[in-house]
């Protein structure tokens, strides 16, 4: 159904007698040339506040059951919950919406933007969800004038850190790649490189979140907000891309490159003098006390010394009259009067669906666990790239705008460029790996590479309960079982190996491992499933992809084969050694056998037959090209050595087992320097620290043991720790 459009008439009366008072100064936004819409940060704006889950989800139904939940929506994103308190039942449903802090703004926006903004926030931006107390007629300047001084006292050093001239070309292009289009306006004519042939470019049909105050910040300024949006807007509805210092400055380039304003020459002498500006102390205080008094407080936290008092409660939502819609009272009335009240400018649609809502707060239930995640997927958009349940996911127009650096990845379909689905994710993603793709604590997450389009970082504080939530909403009702232990002797890794090749199930024609590419068009590199994923999902979707995830290209290759289960588990268990293990026929290289620690930059544990340390040695390669070898056996070192490390070729390929030989120059014997217990040893193992250095435990002559080395300014370093003793030592390295 289409949105219903409904323009209050005192709208159009109050922004002509703001033309009038204001004598146009500071109206450039509306003096733009007609091209100018087809740059997204000028893309037309509605006219009224912009709450995307609503818009996209409730503003075209005329149920009134259904508009009530969008006008519960409406009540938290308005963030009416701030002066008018929810029922104790819905308070962990209507937290609010904090807005945009105001520390530095003066910093930010000059005094005519300031002024605009206090005045009517909608000159600035039409769409705003900000309210005004000064948009009527009787309003009073002098208060304007007062917190236009106090806001612009509010100022806050930019930081000194240089940023690079941004590139609007490369702007673009990123804009319309990485995501951004998900949320926002694409360009008006642009179109997108490496689309299939074909492919035709749609204008987008849902609602974008309106971008139109990027005129109204310095370059440098907006390419430091872009980079941490979270540190400037705590609702955190904007996330962190995880740009670089130039991705930044060339979206802020971009950002900044539409259509200048053109400026009437009867009005520049006007703006010319309004730029003349002094700050007033005896304004300021005043506006000190309007910024408490008229409880701009209750959205809006400044710093402990600029607040005057504590923000002022108004009604509780379950004390407001909304009985009767002819007569509307408050902030829903027609023309509010007063100065006292503040004027969101909503419309038709949106003052109904307060009303519902408000009319059936009493009735309204907690939400159980899939109510509570569709609310804050609604909430933060998360519905603008992921689908879940069958709703939301990016809207056909825009899925050319979700880039890839592999072609070949297209030729999956609608699985080769956009986000995936979330149904299930609460029991298939590990909690380290949520950790990483929702945080980016110990990494980013991605595993889509072939992907432009990236998982911003939210706010912890939002997405935390989201994350317990979908957990529990996730469990599987019937448990699957898999023995991820790698003991019994079925279990072992080589027959995964063997499974992934192209001689076996073929998994390596889309999956690549480690650093190498999968045969044919690109999915998942399987490198790190181990970390992410939870080992019953895995055996879930290898089981049946189509039921595990509806829509994949993924073909069932273990229907009919009697040992399905036990094939699933070899290849976890493959996965789990992969980094001892030589990778899948279709994949190999002839160097492939070489192990290299400074490739990945941390050390290599390798257990293998090596010659001088005997048939059960640990082998110890350090990025810093100092190697050794322990003898699990006897439980001592016995050799050293510089350079390159060990080829693998004789333990993973040879039949025979023929000892492994160091590849580095200047192998040291170390039996002499570091002779073995003097009593009868048992190993215990060895435990890898955060570095992945490995401490090898043994027990001899009754005491527990630790032993470890790494490398040292004069070679390798060895810590015998025997109790509460502790003993360095220097292991000698021939040069």
């Amino acid at each position: 159904m289409k949105r219903r459009r409904c323009q209050n008439s005192w709208t159009q009366q109050g922004w002509v007698e703001d033309l009038t008072l204001l004598g146009l100064i500071g109206l450039s936004l509306f003096f733009l040339p007609k091209a100018a819409t087809a740059h997204p940060a000028h893309a037309e704006p509605v006219n009224y506040p912009f709450v995307v889950g609503f818009e996209r989800f409730y503003s075209g139904d005329d149920n009134p059951e259904y508009l009530a939940e969008g006008g519960l929506i409406l009540l938290n994103e308005l963030n009416c919950v701030a002066c008018h308190a929810a029922p104790e039942a819905l308070k962990d449903r209507l937290t609010g919406r904090p807005a945009t802090l105001i520390e530095g703004v003066g910093t930010r926006l000059n005094p005519l933007d300031l002024e605009l903004f206090i005045r009517n926030p909608r000159f600035i931006k039409p769409d705003t969800m900000m309210p005004s107390f000064f948009a009527g007629p009787d309003r009073d300047l002098a208060e304007v004038e007062a917190l236009k001084h106090f806001l612009a006292s509010l100022k806050k050093e930019p930081s000194d850190a240089a940023m690079p001239a941004g590139d609007v070309a490369a702007g673009q292009r990123l804009y319309h790649r990485i995501g951004c289009v998900a949320c926002h306006a694409p360009e008006v004519g642009y179109t997108p490189e490496d689309l299939p042939e074909g492919t035709t470019i749609e204008l987008t049909g849902l609602p974008s979140v309106p971008m139109n105050l990027a005129d109204k910040y310095e370059e440098h300024a907006l390419a430091r907000f872009l980079l941490d949006p979270n540190a400037h807007r705590p609702s955190g509805r904007m996330p962190n891309f995880k740009l670089s210092d130039a991705e930044a400055a060339d979206l802020a380039a971009y950002l900044k490159s539409g259509p200048k304003p053109e400026i009437p020459e009867e009005l520049k002498a006007e703006f010319d003098a309004a730029a003349d500006f002094t700050l007033d102390p005896a304004k300021v205080s005043l506006g000190k006390e309007l910024f408490a008094s008229k409880n701009c407080v209750a959205c809006h936290q400044p710093a402990p010394a600029q607040i005057a008092s504590a923000p002022k409660p108004a009604k509780p939502l379950a004390e407001l009259n909304v009985s009767d819609s002819a007569a509307r009272l408050g902030c829903l009335s027609e023309r509010p009067l007063g100065g006292g009240v503040p004027s969101f400018f909503l419309d038709e649609v949106q003052k109904k669906a307060i009303e519902f809502a408000l009319r059936g707060l009493s009735d309204v239930a907690p939400l159980d666990r899939a109510g509570r995640i569709d609310w804050t997927m609604s909430s933060l958009n998360c519905y603008a790239c992921h689908e879940r349940g069958g709703k939301g996911g990016p809207e056909t127009a825009r899925e050319p705008y979700f880039a890839v650096n592999d072609v070949g990845a297209l030729s999956t379909g609608r699985w080769g460029n956009l986000p995936p689905p979330l149904d299930k994710v609460g029991r298939k993603l590990t909690d380290a790996w949520f950790e990483r793709i929702l945080f980016n604590r110990g990494g980013d997450g991605e595993v889509r590479t072939y992907m432009e389009a990236r998982m911003p970082v939210f706010l912890e504080s939002h997405l935390q309960p989201l994350l317990a939530d979908v957990k529990e909403a996730d469990v599987r009702e019937e448990p699957i079982e898999i023995d991820v232990s790698g003991l019994p002797k079925y279990q072992r890794g080589h027959y995964g190996r063997d499974l992934l090749g192209i001689n076996g199930l073929g998994c390596v024609n889309c999956h690549g491992l480690k650093d190498r590419s999968a045969i044919g068009a690109p999915v998942i590199n399987l490198s790190h499933t181990i970390e992410r994923l939870r080992p019953e999902y895995f055996k879930e979707v290898l089981l049946d992809p189509q039921a595990t995830q509806p829509g994949t290209m993924m073909p069932p290759m273990f229907t009919g084969r009697k040992k399905a289960n036990e094939e699933v588990e070899q290849i976890w268990t493959y996965l789990k050694e992969l980094d001892q293990r030589r990778l899948p026929d279709g994949l190999m290289q002839t160097d492939d056998f070489e192990l290299k620690p400074e490739k990945d930059g941390k050390p290599i544990v390798f257990r293998t037959f090596l010659e001088g340390a005997g048939t059960q040695a640990v082998a110890v390669g350090f990025p810093e090209g100092m190697h050794a070898a322990f003898d699990s056996r006897e439980c001592r070192w016995r050799i050293a050595w510089r350079g390159r490390f060990l080829d693998a070729m004789s333990t993973w390929d040879d039949r025979f087992c023929a000892p492994a030989v160091p590849l580095g120059e200047g192998i040291t014997d170390l039996s002499d320097a570091f002779p073995g217990a003097s009593t009868e040893a048992e190993f215990l193992g060895f435990r890898l620290d955060a570095q992945g250095i490995p401490t090898f435990l043994y027990e001899a002559g009754g005491q527990r043991i630790e032993d470890r080395v790494e490398p040292g300014k004069n070679g390798l370093t060895r810590t015998i720790k025997t109790g509460d003793e502790v003993e360095t030592q220097t292991m000698p390295l021939q040069p």
